[in-house]
């Protein structure tokens, strides 16, 4: 019995629908069915140390596991998805909770954003070299993790971009070189993220060893680490307005360079031959040599700041003029930035540093008056809520020192971790206090819950410290950007009438006073206010504009005006239409 052409294009269609709805669901699970790979009886333990063929990882009770595996890629992704199984799976429980939230916040289905990241996950794994293709896959069969959900958290980083962090460079001693960083990823999935920390040494067949310290356990890629050669790397993410799908992922293009490169000279072809996909402000110390250099990295361009005076740091900015128009212009416009700035530009001149100082640095919370930015309005130290990780190279000393923790990860327990992974890490420096409340409101800021839920516990806090300010000022903060403006305007009066000296609760009692439609009163707080960051002052401006209009047409016009100059400045002109005059404008309505 022949089948005839008619009905052999609907079996064709039909089976092609299969295979797409088959495809349209395993895009949508995350992470899948996970498997057991039977690795597991190939495992030698003795004490901390576990080995697997030539791969070998060591577990301290409170520290992070250190693993060195070795061979071709394949062979290296085994390893690691063998020793590190248990890290691996229970890691995505996590990973899924961190999934739902961000999904969450950004009002999109769960399976909608799953099936995106995959999606993405595929387009960028598929422009990767083939060694680090094959690497995921043998971290896939070596963990029983479907390869899907792994390479989506290999390249989480390039998908997401949404971290803030510190770098720093110091002379030392004799010439000698040290560099500092504060990795602040917390806010990008909250504590889970932070839980996930380990220390990774890839020892490729004919490459040299890089050792990087990342989260999550799943990374291949290297955002913070150094190879055998005495090149460091630490990244901070920037933010362009046009990022470029079709580019090379920055983690596993500074994972090549470490591989292949061995001198400072050695790592700029690489920016010439290859066009990242986001921004990234990328901080390199050549410690052999004594040199250092802060490289921006665009779509289309780079352009490199070497160390010339005592101390070099990069924030999350674009700091090179002929780069600087690629920033997305609402980061311009908020704080972050302005307030490190400031604190770096107050730490101590010297000749030379020590790692003391670079520890000094990078815990650093108080700005040039003696402000504490923990803990003042919306300020933004350098070590802070989203800190998780905190790194320090010095090339007068073996391995690395590093501290990590849920918030404030630099003001933890500091340890020396040596290149040899089998001695145990030591205690280098003991943490500092934190102030217990500034600690509760980093536990809430870390939370994988939604804002309304935040604020609700913010909102808990303030009857807990009925007599803190700042504990007051933030739950009109976080209100105001919520719309929640009766709860807004109470909290920001009581801020300000606690510390009326404080300019930013000047501001939002202002905002508070326009409101309650006190014209007069809002004229006289926000005239005399001085906002320290472009997206405060673009508040005040609005505020006074529209407070002055039925009262005095002049000056309501040169606020106008002021505030189009700044707007111009920032190119912010659609970002203000769009995320912050609604803001004002909800201050207007009528409940």
């Amino acid at each position: 019995m022949t089948m005839t052409k008619g009905r052999l294009i609907l079996a064709i269609l039909a089976v092609a629908v299969i295979v797409l709805a088959i495809y349209i669901y395993d895009l949508t699970r995350f992470p899948g069915n996970i498997k057991d790979p039977g690795y597991e009886k190939q495992i030698v333990t003795a004490g901390v140390k576990s080995t697997f063929r030539d791969g070998v990882v060591y577990r301290h009770p409170g520290l992070p596991p250190m693993i060195e595996v070795k061979g071709d890629y394949y062979e290296m992704g085994l390893q690691y998805g063998v020793l590190l199984r248990k890290e691996l799976t229970g890691g995505m429980d996590a990973m899924s909770r961190i999934l739902r939230w961000n999904a969450d916040e950004m009002g999109v289905p769960l399976f909608a954003m799953t099936a995106l990241v995959k999606f993405k996950a595929r387009g960028m794994a598929a422009g990767l070299p083939r060694g680090y293709r094959e690497e995921m896959r043998g971290v896939a069969e070596g963990s029983g993790v479907p390869y899907d959900a792994i390479i989506s958290i290999c390249l989480m980083y390039d998908i997401g971009m949404g971290l803030d962090c510190t770098g720093v460079l110091m002379r030392g001693r004799n010439g000698s070189i040290i560099q500092g960083r504060n990795n602040d990823s917390a806010g990008f999935g909250g504590e889970e993220l932070a839980k996930m920390t380990v220390v990774l040494r890839q020892k490729a067949t004919g490459k040299n060893a890089v050792t990087h310290m990342d989260v999550p356990y799943f990374y291949m890629g290297v955002e913070t680490g150094y190879n055998d050669k005495g090149l460091c790397f630490g990244e901070e993410t920037l933010y362009v307005k046009k990022p470029n799908p079709d580019g090379f992922s920055l983690p596993y293009l500074v994972r090549m360079i470490l591989e292949e490169a061995s001198t400072l000279d050695e790592i700029y072809p690489y920016f010439d031959r290859y066009r990242v996909i986001g921004a990234y402000g990328c901080v390199w110390s050549d410690l052999k040599n004594g040199r250092g250099a802060v490289v921006e990295l665009t779509p289309t361009a780079w352009a490199k700041n070497e160390l010339k005076d005592k101390i070099l740091w990069n924030f999350n900015r674009l700091y090179d003029p002929k780069l600087a128009g690629q920033h997305l212009p609402r980061r311009n416009l908020i704080g972050s930035n302005i307030d490190r700035e400031a604190i770096a530009a107050a730490f101590p001149a010297k000749n030379e540093y020590t790692i003391e100082d670079v520890v000094s640095f990078v815990r650093a919370l108080r700005g040039p008056d003696g402000t504490d930015y923990s803990w003042s309005g919306t300020k933004f130290p350098v070590c802070n809520w989203m800190a998780s990780q905190m790194m320090i190279w010095d090339s007068t000393k073996d391995g690395f020192y590093m501290a990590v923790g849920p918030y404030y990860a630099a003001r933890q327990d500091i340890y020396h971790y040596f290149d040899d992974f089998s001695k145990k890490p030591e205690l280098f420096m003991p943490a500092v206090p934190i102030d217990p409340l500034v600690e509760k409101a980093a536990q809430i800021e870390n939370r994988l819950v939604s804002k309304d839920r935040k604020l609700q516990a913010f909102v808990e806090l303030a009857a807990q410290y009925p007599n803190d300010a700042n504990v007051h000022f933030l739950v009109a903060h976080k209100s105001f950007k919520l719309k929640k403006v009766e709860r807004f305007a109470d909290s920001a009066e009581k801020a300000y009438a606690m510390n009326p000296n404080n300019p930013e609760y000047r501001i939002f009692a202002g905002l508070a006073a326009f409101r309650k439609k006190d014209m007069d009163r809002t004229i006289a707080l926000l005239e005399g206010a001085a906002a320290r960051y472009p997206e405060l002052e673009l508040y005040r401006l609005t505020a006074l504009e529209r407070a002055c209009a039925g009262k005095d047409a002049k000056k309501a016009e040169a606020y106008a005006a002021l505030k189009k100059t700044l707007l111009d400045t920032h190119g912010a002109a659609e970002y203000y239409e769009a995320s912050l005059l609604p803001l004002v404008e909800a201050l207007e309505k009528t409940e």
